[in-house]
């Protein structure tokens, strides 16, 4: 055995020579797996960059939506805000709500409260004066009952016609169980000029004479409280004189209408609606969902139109109803100034049309004159 045997055993030479091949195939396997994973790392990288491009297109979309949305409800309460302001500059209204001591605490503070600090001066027309609330006294104590209402409301006209009728232009009569929505008082009326001889609420008959009912709330205009003070106040034939049992919102239409002041059914006020807008029961009343509560039988024959009960008893525009407890004064205030359905707008993006006298004379005609009906009435005892 040679010496090179101890160094070189049996097929070595055989193994070295094929090193440089497997170390080279090694390599490529190498190079192709390196570029798999770059392919792929690229390739994920680009998805990525892709995803991130149209994720940032969609928020960019969706922000400039939400910009776009809030600015046009910004545009849109700005506007809003310019025409209620324009309406509480240009349309002053005294609010008088009657009460009596009895009910400065549990119902006319309640008013003051809710929607009695939106008229342009609330004044509260009692038997006792009461600075906190802001009553004054119209009527003796021992004649603030409802046998005497008549009395009570025309010395709450005079005072208000003495205090406060040169500074305002429409004047409120109403009672401390009504609640108003006098943004829809306000709209409604904007149409007319308070110089207009005209009064507006529901209307009744009696005795085939219509009138406005004095729960539901009524509306003078300037010239018609100017017209019932300087005309009618002092005349008896025209205007029925204080007594007893004296039925107040009929005398009132009379009085009224006698002078020369149109009576104008709130239905057909606004040229969009004709659906009554003062009420005078109580919304659950005309709501009714569980036939718990009816409307009674005087309200359907003395009401010259069809009363409607559920959603389409009364107007979107509605202004006031009557019998509302305190409570539901203030669920009435949630409901209206608190509570917001995101996305919901019911806002008017202008105001009604001017009418002219002549146009007002068209819409509400005046078709008699009611002197000689109310001479019937008193002499034949059926004022009440």
């Amino acid at each position: 055995m040679s010496s090179n045997s101890l160094y070189y055993p049996r097929g070595s030479h055989t193994r070295n020579n094929c090193s440089p091949l497997r170390v080279q195939l090694l390599i490529l396997i190498g190079f192709v797996l390196g570029f798999l994973m770059a392919l792929g790392t690229l390739l994920l990288y680009n998805r990525f960059q892709l995803d991130t491009v149209k994720q940032r297109q969609q928020t960019t979309a969706t922000e400039y939506w939400k910009t776009r949305y809030m600015t046009a409800l910004q545009e849109l309460d700005t506007q809003n805000d310019i025409l209620h302001q324009h309406l509480n500059k240009n349309l002053r209204v005294v609010c008088m709500v009657l009460t009596s001591p009895n009910q400065h605490e549990s119902h006319a503070k309640h008013v003051k409260a809710t929607w009695g600090k939106r008229c342009s001066r609330l004044i509260f027309l009692s038997s006792e004066m009461d600075a906190d609330l802001g009553a004054v006294s119209v009527i003796e104590p021992e004649m603030d009952t409802y046998d005497d209402l008549w009395k009570k409301t025309r010395e709450g006209f005079r005072y208000v016609y003495d205090n406060y009728y040169d500074d305002y232009d429409w004047f409120v009569k109403a009672d401390d169980d009504t609640y108003m929505v006098m943004e829809n008082l306000r709209y409604m009326l904007y149409a007319y000029h308070p110089e207009t001889p005209i009064y507006f609420g529901y209307q009744l008959v009696r005795y085939g004479v219509p009138y406005m009912s004095g729960g539901a709330a009524y509306v003078l205009s300037k010239e018609a409280l100017r017209r019932f003070m300087t005309l009618a106040f002092h005349n008896a034939t025209l205007c029925p004189r204080p007594q007893k049992f004296g039925i107040e919102d009929f005398y009132m239409g009379i009085c009224l209408q006698n002078v020369g002041v149109h009576l104008a059914d709130a239905r057909f006020a606004l040229s969009s609606d004709n659906k009554p807008k003062f009420m005078p029961l109580d919304l659950q009343t005309y709501l009714n969902p569980d036939n718990t509560t009816k409307i009674s039988d005087w309200l359907y024959k003395m009401t010259p139109h069809r009363i409607e009960i559920g959603l389409n008893c009364c107007s979107n525009y509605s202004i006031a109803f009557h019998y509302t407890n305190p409570w539901s004064m203030y669920l009435y205030e949630y409901f209206i100034y608190h509570l917001r359905a995101f996305g919901v707008q019911h806002h008017q993006k202008s105001l009604p049309k001017k009418l002219t006298l002549e146009e007002v004379s068209e819409l509400f005609p005046s078709n008699y004159t009611a002197g000689d009906k109310l001479l019937f009435y008193i002499t034949r005892g059926t004022a009440r």
